[in-house]
């Protein structure tokens, strides 16, 4: 990813200088002197609902300057009073040149996307909105779930080209599966709460992210089943794990791609075929199997106790993006079924990116086919006998910090560094409750021979993962279960985004606006575990403070010096003080990154303090998402 930040920063430098004096004049450019009308400069709205070559303005003393112009820009700069505001102001320029620059490429071409469609004749097929009344009490109600854990790898992994979704450039010009370490699974759980008012479906893919499109077509899968077993409410998210198959259509041959389907628009599909981004085999596979695995769960469902606990682990997570405003706990769901004999299940909702294997090193080939840590997770804790299923949280720049658990040791292949990372994650699971002295007499401690080889050597080169441990309490949750969700528009602003749309590379559903701009239908939705916790569901990889809230929304801490135009989802609940918020993300859609509006600014600088790395906006479908998702959280839980 930085890699390609560093590519696009050089190549974006070199057209700026050639091209922003004509980019001014195809806009046509209005003086100072001019109406501003509604094209006002502000942060938070900049972009949104802006044709190819409008103006931008920004009022300074009196005066308004066009921020398409170079001159104005450039007066502005001079007239503005402090740094921050001359940094903006620039970098708006540079971000609107840019983004009419490609948008030159983008907009004339053709459409070879099956999945556009006309907005007006666009009717939110297999959208499921969840229950129809929340209840507060259920005083005769009875947790009951199903599990199921269902492998997503062909047969014939080996036998032709599977690639691989993510670090692109670090394996260009292949990205082909070469080695399987371990699997690619869907976990799912099916819970009902006994109430009558409809069970809901939770599926987790280890894989790069899942299109909104892609989703509905299992629920389309399920329809009947769905129908017959009373589940309201089908969930399908992401680890956003980097070593899986390609789901979104990006990490392929997509150049070769791009031309094919180019032509085959051009040509009326006469001599090239459109093909498709992601393998269409593949994917049919992985929904045919998703959906049966929701089978297989709701077979699956035993009645017994949920149970929750929570644990500061800030010291396994680091967020890339400064100021950071993460929330770095470790959030267990513990389900204990009646049933003698029958596996308890753990579901895990922590933050980090599962990007530790797929990263081509000296060491490592950055072609093994793994779910990362969340594989090791998975393994730890089937060996004691649980089942497992891992949910991603509020993941915008939020990856895993192996400090803790790299030390001296020698583990120069990262999947060495992945698989002891999952594992003491699953360790800390399955100690959350438990004292100090049970913990050294647990199994996963006292039968671990290379801990007990560094305990008897002072642990000098391998960290002890329970020093300074202390027991955090578990819950008993009440047998309520809310959920809903809301169809939520967003425009397509990101030329790039666009462009592979266009020419069918990725899958998302594109609605065609009258005015010629384009959206695509996403998804929020928002779920409640007994009486005090919370749940976002979210789609994409979403800054954590749009869901906690503080840091960056205050202007202060945001690149355009102005607050957030809109509330977080702790403020749109108006927590409690015994509440507890939890963030499912990438939850029925991969839509990038979602930033905060005030706090978004493209790729022209690195590190730059007080600000941070912003490389997550080059992949984000609008400097507008965050505020339109949070806008229909708002209209959801209202």
């Amino acid at each position: 990813m930085k890699s390609l930040r560093k590519i696009l920063a050089v190549l974006l430098s070199l057209v700026m200088v050639f091209s922003a004096v004509a980019v001014a004049t195809v806009s046509g450019a209005k003086t100072v002197d001019e109406e501003e009308k509604d094209n006002t400069y502000i942060p938070s709205t900049i972009t949104c609902n802006r044709r190819f070559g409008e103006p931008i303005y920004v009022r300074i003393d009196g005066d308004a300057y066009n921020l398409i112009n170079p001159i104005d820009a450039i007066r502005a700069m001079a007239k503005a009073d402090t740094e921050q505001e001359k940094k903006v102001i620039g970098f708006t320029y540079l971000e609107l040149v840019f983004m009419d620059i490609l948008n030159l490429i983008a907009r004339p071409a053709p459409i070879a996307n099956t999945g556009f469609t006309d907005a007006d004749k666009y009717d939110s097929p297999n959208f499921m909105a969840g229950h129809e009344t929340f209840i507060t009490s259920n005083p005769e109600g009875q947790w009951s779930l199903g599990y199921d854990q269902t492998s997503l790898v062909p047969d014939d992994i080996l036998d032709r080209p599977y690639y691989l979704g993510g670090y692109l450039l670090q394996n260009f010009p292949s990205n082909t599966v070469e080695e399987v370490l371990d699997d690619m699974n869907v976990y799912t759980v099916v819970m009902d709460d006994g109430s009558g008012r409809g069970k809901a479906a939770f599926c987790t893919i280890e894989c790069i992210g899942i299109s909104n499109k892609d989703i509905r077509d299992i629920r389309a899968l399920l329809a009947d089943f769905a129908k017959e077993n009373n589940i309201v409410s089908i969930n399908v998210t992401a680890t956003h794990c980097h070593s899986e198959i390609d789901t979104m259509g990006l990490w392929n041959p997509f150049f070769l791609k791009m031309a094919n389907n180019a032509l085959a628009a051009l040509t009326g599909q006469l001599i090239f075929k459109t093909k498709s981004g992601p393998d269409e085999a593949f994917m049919n596979l992985l929904k045919e199997r998703t959906a049966q695995s929701v089978k297989n769960a709701v077979k699956d469902m035993k009645e017994g106790d949920l149970l929750f606990s929570q644990k500061d682990c800030k010291e396994y997570f680091f967020d890339d993006r400064d100021p950071s405003g993460y929330d770095g706990n470790m959030y267990v769901f513990r389900f204990d079924p009646y049933a003698e004999g029958a596996a308890e299940t753990y579901i895990v909702n922590e933050p980090a990116h599962p990007y530790i294997t797929g990263l081509k090193t000296d060491d490592s080939s950055g072609k093994q086919l793994s779910g990362d840590y969340t594989a090791a997770m998975n393994q730890t804790l089937s060996k004691y006998g649980y089942n497992f299923m891992p949910i991603i949280g509020a993941t915008l720049g939020i990856y895993s910090d192996r400090g803790p658990t790299n030390d001296d040791v020698d583990m120069s292949a990262r999947w060495m560094q992945a698989d002891r990372y999952g594992k003491e994650l699953a360790y800390i699971t399955m100690s959350m409750n438990k004292t100090l002295d049970e913990v050294l007499e647990s199994d996963y401690v006292k039968n671990n021979e290379k801990l007990q080889e560094e305990i008897k050597n002072g642990g000098e080169y391998y960290s002890i993962w329970y020093e300074d441990w202390e027991p955090v309490e578990e819950t008993k949750v009440d047998p309520i279960l809310n959920v809903s969700h809301k169809e939520v528009i967003i425009r397509v602003e990101n030329p790039v985004l666009l462009l592979v749309g266009k020419l069918g590379l990725v899958n998302h559903k594109i609605l065609v606006n009258d005015d010629g701009t384009f959206s695509t239908p996403t998804e929020v939705g928002y779920a409640e575990f007994g009486k005090n916790i919370k749940v976002a569901m979210m789609p994409g990889e979403i800054s954590p403070e749009l869901i906690y809230g503080g840091v960056t929304l205050d202007a202060e801490n945001a690149f355009s010096g102005t607050d957030f135009n809109g509330k977080s989802c702790a403020e749109t609940l108006d927590l409690a003080e015994d509440d507890v918020l939890l963030c499912f993300g990438l939850c029925n859609d991969e839509i990038g990154y979602i930033l905060n509006d005030n706090d978004y600014c493209m790729i022209f600088f690195d590190d730059m303090q007080p600000f941070g790395d912003h490389y997550q906006e080059t992949i984000a479908f609008s400097r507008n998402s965050g505020s339109l998702l949070m806008k229909g959280f708002e209209e959801l839980v209202g």
